[in-house]
């Protein structure tokens, strides 16, 4: 045998060696996977940190800066001109509605009201005189000439445009001495009185001191034009939230907010919208120019609360992964809301499920062949 056959023989040799042995290796691995995979998967199904599902009503908590404004407010103003004669209120004290407040010096004022008084008396006098003369002479219309005649019914008719003149004048002379009691137009709280007995007022003076009501007392506040227009989907903004306030000290105040209005445009610079909320002040914690936190509290019915790290935000849905009859399955979810670390989404979830608390890599989505379901 030469040598060239030899050393062809030799290789041939090799090769089958090495064909035997990968086809040797090759028959271990699939007796292996056939036996150890199917453990191998349910290891690694129990391996995962789970949690079952379990759907609750979940708050969901927004908070936007406000401020206190009153409700009501009055500027007391006087309407005539005059001297104080007396100052009935001191500052931060409780009127009501028709409370006297101020009185100014009345003498003047009083002499005026005599005086129409008198001339409404003068005036009836005349009146019922021409009245009566007239008609004399519209009896006697045949036997009096038509000048006369004419005569008579101008004096009747003048007498009776100045008796409505009189009456007119004697009214605003009421009017002017009502005006020297000043009286609270509303209930509330005084602000600062620094008036006097002797200090001349008129309407050119200003505000003598105002008036706050105290309750309800009004807050603002702004929401995002998109929040604007999701409330505009409801019968009535704010219907299914309670609002509710953070005072300066972090205390929460007891009574819960009314939604009342919304301002009628949006303001350009914040592309934002102001919404005016009412509370009832109670105790008068509650004081004007105030800066609190609104509470807007939304319940979310049959919701669960999932950590963010472990949904997938995708161009085709937000997802996640969960254990499904010992198969990993990716669900699609709805997020409701968003808060902290956390997603509050809607519960669409079958009962047994299992929710996988962990990031699941691409390896062991292929390992455990997952099954993609929209729920």
């Amino acid at each position: 045998m030469s040598k060239k056959t030899i050393g062809l023989l030799f290789v041939f040799m090799i090769l089958a060696s090495f064909l035997a042995g990968a086809a040797a290796v090759r028959f271990a691995d699939k007796k292996f996977l056939a036996k150890e995979q199917p453990l191998h998967n349910q290891e690694a199904l129990l391996s995962f940190q789970t949690e079952s599902v379990n759907p609750q009503d979940v708050p969901f908590t927004k908070k936007y800066i406000g401020y206190v404004l009153p409700k009501h407010e009055v500027f007391v103003q006087p309407f005539i001109s005059g001297f104080i004669q007396k100052v009935e209120v001191s500052g931060g004290q409780k009127v009501k509605k028709g409370d006297l407040l101020v009185t100014l010096k009345q003498d003047e004022y009083k002499a005026s009201l005599a005086n129409a008084y008198a001339n409404t008396l003068q005036a009836e006098a005349d009146f019922q005189n021409q009245e009566s003369y007239f008609a004399r002479i519209q009896k006697a219309s045949k036997s009096v000439s038509a000048s006369e005649f004419e005569a008579a019914k101008a004096s009747y008719l003048a007498s009776k445009a100045a008796l409505e003149a009189s009456k007119a004048a004697y009214d605003l002379a009421t009017v002017n001495y009502d005006y020297t009691f000043i009286y609270a137009p509303i209930d509330g709280i005084v602000g600062d009185v620094s008036l006097t007995e002797g200090n001349y007022v008129s309407p050119a003076s200003g505000a003598l001191f105002s008036i706050v009501q105290y309750s309800p007392m009004r807050v603002v506040f702004s929401i995002s034009d998109k929040e604007y227009l999701d409330e505009l989907k409801k019968n009535r903004p704010f219907e299914d939230e309670t609002l509710t306030l953070e005072l300066p000290n972090g205390d929460i105040f007891t009574e819960t907010g009314h939604f009342a209005y919304t301002d009628n445009r949006l303001n350009k610079a914040t592309t934002s919208m102001a919404v005016y909320a009412d509370f009832e002040n109670v105790g008068k914690i509650l004081t004007p120019n105030t800066y609190v936190n609104v509470l807007c509290t939304k319940i979310f019915k049959n919701a669960l609360t999932l950590p963010k790290s472990i949904v997938d935000l995708e161009e085709n849905g937000n997802f996640i992964y969960l254990i499904r009859n010992d198969v990993v399955s990716k669900a699609q979810v709805e997020i409701l809301a968003s808060k902290d670390d956390s997603f509050i989404v809607k519960n669409t979830l079958q009962k047994d499920d299992k929710i996988i608390l962990e990031q699941v890599s691409s390896f062991e989505i292929n390992k455990h062949a997952v099954s993609k379901e929209k729920i």
